[in-house]
């Protein structure tokens, strides 16, 4: 028989657009949230309830099931409408589809009355948002294991509301599972509350007290500072371009002073997002051709004059574009240049970054998402390889490191 948890109670006290779901361990968040759904979409007809996860195969034994045991005790299941076990309709025209986001375009377009994306930090942003953008309810859930574009792009909108859950919301937890929660703690502190362990102190913030934790193999701490205090630093401003046609493209500027790196965010959309948000006269007057009939770089262009960066400025770009680096120097931006790279140039940054104390000003959220999440990779064991780190959050991360690079070359920046 079903029971109520404070968890179920907590989540149906939502009211906006937008319910932001993040729970530890054994919080029963997902099982709270199909048990609302079910009931939902039994009582009101003609409904389009989409519930969406990273991989259908998983869903089935995880998600899929939990539906099955709620149908069942609530007393709504028939199984010859569920014949696929990917969609179910119901006698009143309501049905629920369940989505496996491994699959190319799936959701693009949809229109649908509720949407939950099931572990939602294991799918990307643009995803999520072709999923909701035309959906009248949004339901996400998700342990926190680190911050993603959630906390960035959805908790901070007005239409959202977000609660916390822990394993304590549950009031029918096993006991196994709870003694297994509890353990983590003990493993991860001493008696006196400090940290003798930081492997197991992080599984205790993330799956015992539902808070976000820190990522594993984490390259950079960085510390932030007020963009005031920022623009009030009397240092020569340098400034760097990460290349980005579909991903991310990081453009900032760099300030240093006395050991300290100061950075600060300028761009980070990419020139596909760019081109989207742009009229058709706008692109037309952008993007021209020169005299011998071949498209220049004028997005790049027309992005440096919007940002105002001064045409005496050092700009350290990606090397891997070199058209648009001879682009900008037509325009007049004599001192852009490629970034040195080559084989150890990727550790060399990262030593001179680690060897600073580097400060991002306040109004720069995707570098402090980069730097929160830039990591080490791993072999298949889960152990950190030595000197390699992951190739993702990296794009603000590498042209700092450009810039941070180039200083100790002409000399500015100087370790001990």
């Amino acid at each position: 028989m079903l029971k109520e948890t404070t968890a179920l109670r907590k989540i149906m006290n939502l009211k906006t657009r937008i319910w932001g779901v993040q729970g530890g361990q054994g919080a029963g968040k997902t099982f709270a949230i199909l048990w609302l759904i079910c009931d939902y979409a039994y009582k009101n007809a003609d409904k389009e309830i989409f519930i969406a996860s990273a991989e259908l195969t998983k869903m089935r034994i995880t998600v899929i099931k939990d539906f099955k045991k709620i149908m069942r005790d609530l007393g709504y299941f028939d199984k010859s409408r569920f014949p696929g076990e990917t969609l179910y309709v119901f006698g009143n025209g309501t049905f629920i589809k369940f989505l496996g986001l491994d699959k190319e375009d799936v959701g693009k377009g949809l229109r649908s009355d509720l949407m939950f994306v099931n572990e939602a930090n294991k799918t990307n942003f643009e995803t999520y948002r072709e999923l909701t953008s035309r959906a009248k309810r949004v339901i996400v859930d998700f342990n926190p294991n680190s911050k993603f574009w959630y906390h960035r792009e959805v908790a901070t909108r007005s239409d959202c509301t977000h609660v916390s859950l822990t394993f304590k919301d549950n009031e029918y937890l096993s006991k196994e599972e709870r003694d297994e929660i509890l353990g983590y703690k003990e493993k991860g502190y001493d008696m006196d509350g400090n940290v003798i362990n930081e492997y197991w102190a992080n599984k205790w913030r993330i799956y015992g007290l539902g808070e976000v934790g820190g990522v594993e193999g984490r390259i950079f701490n960085w510390k932030p500072c007020e963009y005031k205090d920022y623009l009030k630093i009397d240092r020569q401003t340098f400034f760097y371009s990460d290349w980005g046609k579909s991903d991310p493209w990081a453009i900032g500027e760099v300030k240093y002073l006395d050991g300290e790196l100061y950075v600060h965010e300028r761009n980070y959309m990419s020139e596909n997002e760019w081109r989207q948000a742009l009229s058709v006269n706008q692109l037309k007057n952008i993007e021209g051709q020169d005299e011998h009939g071949k498209t220049n770089e004028g997005l790049v262009t027309w992005r440096f004059n919007e940002l105002a960066i001064p045409k005496n400025a050092y700009i350290v770009c990606d090397n891997n574009r070199e058209e648009k680096i001879l682009s900008v120097r037509d325009m007049g931006w004599d001192y852009a240049f490629a970034a040195v790279k080559g084989q150890g140039s990727i550790m060399a940054g990262i030593d001179v970054l680690q060897n600073l104390t580097v400060r991002y000003t306040d109004t720069s959220p995707n570098i402090e998402f980069e730097q929160e999440n830039y990591q080490w990779d791993t072999d298949r064991f889960g152990d950190i390889i030595d000197g390699k780190p992951k190739d993702i959050n990296n794009h603000h991360m590498d042209g700092i490191r450009y810039v941070a690079s180039w200083l100790q070359s002409e000399g500015i920046i100087r370790l001990a």
